[in-house]
C-alpha cells in the first residue's frame, strides 16, 4: 500500500511538472509568435505599400511601447544632449513606465516635442550648417516615425535615388554617375543646386505629398508638430519653425526624399528619362545626363519653373549644364569626387579623384585631431585611431584611379603625425628615420597593390 501510494505522489508530481512544462512551452511560442509579428510589422506595411493605390490609415497604432523599444535599442546613447539633458542611460533606467507614458500622450494627441537646439557645423566653404539637437525622448518618436514613412514611401521611389535609403550608399550614386558617362554618349551634364534646400520646404505642400498615400490625420498631425517645433538658435533665442525640416532630425532625410521624389524624381521619369536621359539623385545632390545639349537646355528651363511651383529656388550660380566631352579639359564635383577625362597609359578614360575641397579639409580635420589628443592620450592608442582615421578616408574614397590622391592623404597624415608626436615634451620623440621604421614595424595602411580597391572602371590593381 505505501509503495503504491507513493507511485500515485510520484506519478502526481510528474503530472503537474509535464502540464508545467507544456504551459511554459505554449507561453514560449506564444510570445516567440508575438516577437515575429512584431518584427514582421514593418514587412506588412511594405507589402500594402508595394500596391500604388493603397493609402494608409490607423498609422498611430504603429507607435506602441515596442516599436519605441525598438528605437530606444536602434539610438545611440553618446549623441549631443537635447535641452533636458537627459540622455539614453537615465531614460532607460525608467524605460517602461516611460514609454508607456509617451504612447499614452501620443495617443490621446497631448504629446508635443521639446524645443530643438540649434548647434552651427563648419563647413568646407567657411559658411555654417546648422543641426537641430532633439531631446532623446523626441529621438525614440522620430525614430518610429521616419521608419513608417519610409517603409510605405520606399516600394514607389526610383531606383536612382540613393541618399538616406535601405541598401543603397553614395558609392552607388558614384558609380551609377560613371557609366552614365564612362562611354561619352551622355556627355551633356546637368548640375543643380537647391538655395537652402532642408530649410526652405514649405510645409503645406509637403503634407499634401503625404496625403498621397496617407489619410490617418492623426498621424499626419504627429509630423506637423514635429515640423512646427521651436528651435532655440545658436543665440539663445525660441523661434517658431513656419517653413522647413530641421537637419538633424532623423525624420527630415526620408521627407526630403518623399519631397523630392514628387518634385523631381518621378516628373523626370515621365517627361525626359530614356536610355540617352538619365537622373541620378542623392538627397538633394542630383546630375542629370543627357545625349544631346538641346534637351539638356530644355529640362533645365522647365525645371526652374517646376521647383518654384513647389515653394524652392536653385541655386543660379553653381545650376548649370557642362559638356563633359571626351578629350576636353572640363570636370564637375559630385559627393566629394571630381569627375574628368584623363590619360591611363595610351588611352583617354573617365576617371574620378578626391575633390580638392575635401581633401584639404580631411588633411586639416587629421592634423587638428593630432595636435588635440597628443597629450591626452598614449601613443599606442593615437596610432590606432590613426590608422581606422586613415582607413575611413580610404574606404569612402578608395577607387583605383583615385591611388594619387589616397597617397597624398596618407603623405600629409603622417608628416602630421611625426610633426605632432615629437611635441608631446620637450624632448623630441623620434627623428625621421626612426619614425619611418615605425611605420615600416606598425603600418597605418597596406601597400597599393594590397589594397581592396572599389571597382569602377578597369582596375590595373586587379
Amino acid at each position: 500500500m505505501l509503495t503504491e501510494r507513493r507511485g500515485r505522489q510520484n506519478l502526481d508530481l510528474t503530472t503537474d511538472t509535464l502540464a508545467t512544462r507544456c504551459s511554459s512551452i505554449v507561453r514560449q511560442k506564444e510570445s516567440k509568435s508575438q516577437d515575429e509579428l512584431f518584427r514582421n510589422r514593418w514587412v506588412r506595411i511594405s507589402l500594402r505599400a508595394q500596391k500604388k493605390e493603397t493609402v494608409f490609415n490607423n498609422l498611430l497604432t504603429h507607435i506602441s511601447v515596442d516599436s519605441l523599444k525598438e528605437a530606444f535599442k536602434a539610438l545611440s546613447g553618446n549623441k549631443a544632449l537635447g535641452v533636458d539633458n537627459i540622455n539614453k542611460l537615465i531614460y532607460g533606467k525608467n524605460l517602461d513606465k516611460n514609454l508607456s507614458n509617451l504612447v499614452d500622450q501620443i495617443h490621446k494627441g497631448s504629446y508635443k516635442p521639446m524645443p530643438k537646439r540649434e548647434i552651427l557645423i563648419p563647413k568646407a566653404n567657411g559658411k555654417t550648417r546648422p543641426i537641430a539637437i532633439a531631446c532623446f525622448e523626441d529621438k525614440l518618436v522620430d525614430w518610429v516615425v521616419g521608419r513608417i514613412l519610409t517603409t510605405i514611401f520606399e516600394p514607389i521611389f526610383i531606383k536612382n535615388s540613393f541618399g538616406y535609403r535601405p541598401n543603397k550608399s553614395a558609392h552607388q550614386a558614384i558609380e551609377a554617375c560613371y557609366y552614365s558617362l564612362y562611354k561619352n554618349q551622355r556627355k551633356h551634364v546637368v548640375e543643380i543646386d537647391f538655395a537652402n534646400f532642408f530649410n526652405t520646404i514649405p510645409h503645406c505642400k509637403l503634407m499634401k505629398v503625404l496625403n498621397r498615400k496617407i489619410s490617418d490625420n492623426r498621424f499626419k498631425g504627429l509630423i506637423g508638430r514635429f515640423l512646427k517645433g521651436e528651435l532655440i538658435n545658436a543665440g539663445g533665442k525660441t523661434l517658431p519653425s513656419e517653413i522647413g525640416t530641421p537637419q538633424g532630425s532623423i525624420m527630415s532625410p526620408i521627407l526630403a526624399n518623399i519631397y523630392l521624389n514628387e518634385v523631381i524624381d518621378q516628373w523626370f521619369i515621365k517627361n525626359y528619362a530614356s536610355y540617352n536621359n538619365i537622373i541620378v539623385r542623392y538627397a538633394d545632390d542630383a546630375l542629370f545626363f543627357f545625349n544631346k545639349e538641346e534637351n539638356a537646355t530644355k529640362f533645365l528651363q522647365s525645371l526652374g519653373y517646376r521647383v518654384n511651383q513647389y515653394g524652392l529656388s536653385l541655386n543660379k550660380d553653381k545650376t548649370n549644364i557642362l559638356t563633359l566631352a571626351k578629350g576636353e579639359h572640363k570636370q564637375f564635383n559630385f559627393l566629394g569626387f571630381t569627375f574628368y577625362w584623363g590619360k591611363q597609359q595610351k588611352r583617354i578614360i573617365l576617371k574620378i579623384k578626391t575633390q580638392k575641397e575635401k581633401l584639404i579639409k580631411g588633411i586639416q580635420e587629421f592634423d587638428n585631431w593630432i595636435k588635440k589628443v597628443r597629450n591626452k592620450i598614449k601613443l599606442k592608442e593615437i596610432w590606432q585611431l590613426a590608422k581606422s582615421k586613415i582607413a575611413g578616408h580610404n574606404n569612402y574614397y578608395g577607387y583605383w584611379m583615385n591611388a594619387l590622391k589616397l597617397r597624398h592623404f596618407y603623405s600629409q597624415a603622417t608628416k602630421s603625425l611625426f610633426k605632432w608626436i615629437n611635441r608631446r615634451s620637450q624632448k623630441q620623440s623620434y627623428t625621421w628615420e626612426g619614425f619611418s621604421e615605425r611605420i615600416k614595424n606598425f603600418p597605418l595602411m597596406p601597400k597599393l597593390s594590397d589594397m581592396k580597391f572599389k571597382q569602377v572602371g578597369v582596375n590595373p590593381y586587379a
